[in-house]
């Protein structure tokens, strides 16, 4: 399979010669175009390149660190993250901020669509289901946590942002056990109603850990629900956390 090519390729970080035999763009393997004015550390150059609105170049620039080793969880931390930090804060600075973040952010979801695809497991370890909570609308995030878990092996169902408690209890533990996943993600990046979002997920959790799913819980806000007494619950404050937490 393809995927499986690709995975061989980049775990023995061999120079790509071809990339149209992989399906991959003729950019991939070289040095991709950036603006002139961005001279600095590779995740400041794809930052320029999304706030120019550059999709073939950001998506050139990613592929090219993709296929080079970097994993899926090290550019979610680092050219993905920085960039969209930096971009989520233009917006108070004029109104084509709103527009940069905008276009940064469907940039950024098709890019990490291909990347999931490229990551696409031949035999799935296990099944795994997820997105973020309630009146969380981040796309990204969830999105990444799939990308991770297809990287190592899994079988990744993504339910997107704004996705209700009761719709991960009907997805998680519904009659059809053959439907049911064994690990199951929750992205906490907005939380307007701090106790009764801990009350719902310490209930969802509690009742996972009793049918055998393991629920892991991350995004900005999520220490702040305070979980650390619900059995097999794990809290991770980056996707590199949770990359190392699929390795174990």
């Amino acid at each position: 399979a393809v995927s499986e090519a690709i995975r061989f390729v980049r775990s023995r970080k061999m120079p790509i010669i071809q990339p149209e035999i992989l399906g991959l763009p003729a950019s991939v393997g070289v040095e991709s175009r950036v603006p002139k004015e961005s001279t600095g550390s590779p995740n400041e150059r794809f930052s320029a390149l999304l706030q120019a609105g550059h999709d073939v170049g950001a998506r050139a620039h990613l592929l090219n660190r993709f296929m080079a080793g970097e994993t899926i969880s090290e550019l979610a931390d680092g050219p993905i993250r920085t960039s969209m930090i930096e971009i989520g804060e233009m917006w108070h600075d004029s109104v084509e901020g709103i527009l940069i973040e905008h276009r940064a952010t469907e940039i950024c979801v098709e890019l990490i669509q291909e990347l999931k695809t490229l990551s696409q497991p031949v035999s799935p370890r296990f099944r795994s289901i997820g997105g973020a909570i309630d009146e969380d609308v981040y796309k990204l995030p969830p999105l990444l946590a799939s990308a991770v878990l297809q990287e190592h092996g899994i079988q990744a169902v993504n339910l997107g942002p704004n996705t209700p408690i009761p719709v991960f209890e009907i997805a998680c533990l519904c009659d059809d056990l053959e439907q049911r996943p064994d690990l199951v993600w929750m992205s906490v990046n907005s939380l307007p109603e701090l106790a009764m979002n801990r009350e719902a997920i310490e209930r969802f959790a509690t009742r996972c850990a009793s049918e055998g799913i393991t629920c892991v819980i991350g995004g900005r806000h999520a220490a702040e629900l305070d979980l650390s007494h619900v059995p097999s619950v794990e809290v991770h404050r980056s996707m590199q956390e949770f990359s190392t937490f699929l390795e174990r």
